[in-house]
């Protein structure tokens, strides 16, 4: 009987002690109730955009860079302290540091960055063949996108600690120093392309985030991104190299395939418009 629960459960997908309760159930009032729904909950590595990403893996870098211990502690505060970026909780911190893949080993004598080995292979390949574009003497472009709010301030200004209060100021005809922008403003998205001779002229691409919206990327999507290179393209000197991260609009799919989330009436539409017949 054993292991025919487990069979069931693994036949099913569905736990073992499920099986269990459902067989019980049934043993002592004969009927068997429909299992709750359980709300799918999003994870956080999904509710941050590669933008936000970029910026948390750059302040954990920066740790190394000042010859520190980025302990989780630290990694919390400093993102937290950055207005553009979400606040997080400690074990969000940790799943979401984890995501990005970082682990957590006991540092050798030798000390290096630790990344994933697949990440190591693409920096090896990276080096060698940007090296051997450079011996052949290629023109090499670089692109990348960023963000920029219309209320950023300067992290640090000029202040009178002569004035002691508003009504020190006034009386001596003074000011309290700069306001603050009660708020961070618009967002700009800016997507730029640049070489050792400097940015391409005419190759700025900047517009305007929408608003209520966490997620910028769904404004800095694959055919914008694309839309945009084409118009590039021509700029640039023959037989270039362009040098580009893999955000997710920079290598779009032209297809998507059905997945363990697609509905049966989609797999069922997708396989006909392949010329398989679904009986």
């Amino acid at each position: 009987m054993v292991h025919l629960k487990k069979v069931l459960s693994e036949q099913l997908g569905i736990g073992i002690g499920t099986i269990y309760q459902t067989i019980l159930e049934y043993k002592r009032s004969k009927t068997i109730s429909s299992p709750n729904r359980t709300k799918k909950f999003i994870n956080v590595k999904d509710k941050v955009d590669d933008f936000d990403k970029y910026a948390i893996r750059r302040k954990i870098h920066k740790f190394w860079c000042d010859r520190e211990f980025p302990t989780l502690d630290k990694i919390l505060q400093v993102v937290n302290e950055d207005e553009d970026l979400p606040d997080f909780s400690l074990t969000s911190m940790y799943r979401l540091v984890k995501s990005m893949d970082f682990v957590y080993v006991k540092q050798g004598r030798n000390s290096a960055l630790i990344e994933k080995t697949e990440i190591v292979d693409w920096w090896r390949r990276y080096l060698r063949a940007i090296r051997r574009y450079r011996e052949e003497g290629r023109p090499i472009y670089y692109l990348d996108e960023t963000w920029v709010n219309a209320g950023d301030v300067p992290y640090k200004v000029w202040c009178d600690k002569s004035v002691k209060s508003a009504r020190d100021a006034t009386s001596k005809g003074l000011t309290t120093g700069a306001v603050k922008p009660s708020g961070k403003g618009k967002r700009l998205i800016v997507c730029h392309i640049g070489s050792e001779d400097g940015f391409v002229p005419d190759s700025l691409l900047c517009f305007e985030s929408k608003k209520n919206t966490q997620d910028y990327h769904d404004e800095m999507n694959g055919e914008c991104f694309r839309e945009w290179l084409e118009s590039v393209l021509p700029r640039l000197k023959d037989n270039a190299v362009i040098v580009m991260d893999n955000a997710p609009y920079h290598s779009v799919k032209q297809e998507k395939c059905p997945n363990v989330n697609t509905r049966k009436a989609d797999i069922i539409a997708w396989l006909e418009s392949k010329g398989e017949v679904v009986v």
